[in-house]
């Protein structure tokens, strides 16, 4: 029996990852990524510098830009907009566990 191996990849913010690198992990085109860089819903580390490099964590927000933009078709600025609101329901679950964290500690 032989076993199988894989690369595998840790995506987190303190990893860069290059545009070339990232429209390869993510499968989605560098004219797309531009796009929505400028709808703002996707941020390189420093818009000025010259290529762009990314937290390696976009690569799963791309993903799921791609899933949003073919599943439900969706245009460019859907999807920016799609991706920003499920980007501030995942920060507000954080804020409201951190707060439910606090509220059980301070009832002991």
């Amino acid at each position: 029996m032989q076993a199988e191996t894989y690369d595998v990849l840790w995506l987190d913010r303190a990893q860069r990852i290059s545009l070339a690198d990232l429209t390869t992990l993510s499968g989605v085109s560098a004219m797309e990524i531009h796009e929505l860089v400028e709808l703002g819903a996707l941020a390189p580390i420093n818009h000025n510098d010259l290529p762009w490099a990314f937290h390696a964590d976009c690569v799963v927000t791309l993903r799921k830009a791609s899933r949003l933009r073919e599943d439900l078709e969706l245009d460019a600025h859907a999807v920016a907009l799609a991706l920003t609101l499920m980007e501030q329901i995942r920060r507000l679950e954080g804020e409201l566990a951190q707060l439910r964290a606090r509220q059980s500690v301070m009832r002991f």
